[in-house]
């Protein structure tokens, strides 16, 4: 049946998938981004994940230059991304948030070093512009990423921007997709996905992707939900590390993720004012603390003391810039 679905796959026809929900002032500008793409063969569909503001009307004055498809019940942006490739034609698909934006070759300049790889090549991504803030000169966010997944990770770890990544259909559903079973880090757990599956990806060495941080509303909850999410996807993914990299690289993997991801979630409940949330997750992560992690003590010490304005500026600064 799975290797029926592939065969039905348009050739050369890039699928994109927009997410959204409660966007209406920012979702036509993602939509437009794509329609305005250099390369003509694509499909766009917009998932709207059971908004109650202006968004259906907003989306459906695109009239048939886009397939819109609403959930009746607000059932998470990972779900609304399966809708999307579940309604799919494309050899390519990628999804794009609702609150970024492509620049116009995007699309055809990944498709064309996609059919320059091999099937082993599941994804390419590219570079990112972040303005910060509205600042006119951005940030530039350059995956490093690039070759062997699992030989990657160890080194690079599991930043990533959504919004970049082209994927080859065929890895995607040999993958399963996204899991709709995590609570939280399924951006991770898709390259884990991919690492386990022995796949590569490309990096396009340009920057395709614009993000506007100030449009970007902290979504912030219980710190408890936050620890024990982190420890559903090291339990999911715990054994395969090890057995990827051995006793040695395994701690250095989980050391490394728990640090950095774990401090920069007590990061942002610093700013959010939830102290007695930050020093949770401090604690949670002061197992796996290293050296390397002192930028990051730093930024949590300047959250609680300092104008969050200031404070987010410098956290941005240092992500973007390392």
């Amino acid at each position: 049946l799975r290797k029926s679905k592939m065969e039905n796959f348009v050739k050369g026809l890039a699928s994109v998938v927009i997410t959204t929900r409660n966007r209406c002032a920012l979702v036509p500008r993602a939509i437009e981004s794509v329609l305005n793409q250099t390369y003509q063969n694509i499909e766009l569909i917009v998932v709207d994940d059971f908004s109650d503001d202006a968004t259906e009307a907003l989306v459906r004055n695109f009239g048939n230059r886009l397939l819109y498809v609403r959930h009746n019940k607000n059932k998470g942006g990972v779900t609304a991304r399966m809708t999307g490739n579940k309604n799919a034609k494309g050899e390519y698909i990628a999804f794009l948030d609702d609150d970024d934006q492509w620049e116009t070759e995007k699309i055809e300049k990944q498709v064309q070093l996609a059919q320059r790889l091999g099937p082993d090549c599941a994804v390419i991504t590219c570079g990112a512009k972040i303005f910060v803030d509205s600042n006119r000169i951005p940030l530039i966010n350059m995956p490093k990423l690039d070759g062997n997944i699992r030989n990657g990770i160890l080194n690079s770890g599991l930043s990533t921007v959504p919004s970049s990544h082209l994927f080859r259909r065929t890895c995607f559903e040999e993958m399963g997709g996204y899991d709709l079973d995590l609570p939280a880090h399924n951006e991770h757990d898709i390259w884990m996905k991919m690492a386990d599956m022995n796949y590569n990806a490309r990096v396009l060495r340009e920057a395709c992707v614009i993000i506007y941080e100030d449009d970007r509303p902290r979504m912030m909850t219980d710190a408890c939900k936050r620890i024990e999410a982190f420890r559903i996807f090291n339990r999911k993914w715990e054994k395969k590390v090890y057995g990827w990299y051995g006793e040695k690289g395994g701690r250095i993997f989980w050391k490394r993720y728990f640090s950095d991801k774990i401090l920069g979630n007590a990061i942002l409940l610093a700013q959010s004012g939830d102290v007695r949330g930050a020093w949770s997750m401090f604690k949670a992560s002061t197992h796996f603390l290293s050296w390397r992690d002192t930028g990051n003590l730093v930024n949590l010490v300047m959250s609680l003391i300092m104008p969050n304005t200031m404070v987010g500026w410098l956290r941005k600064l240092k992500k973007y810039l390392q």
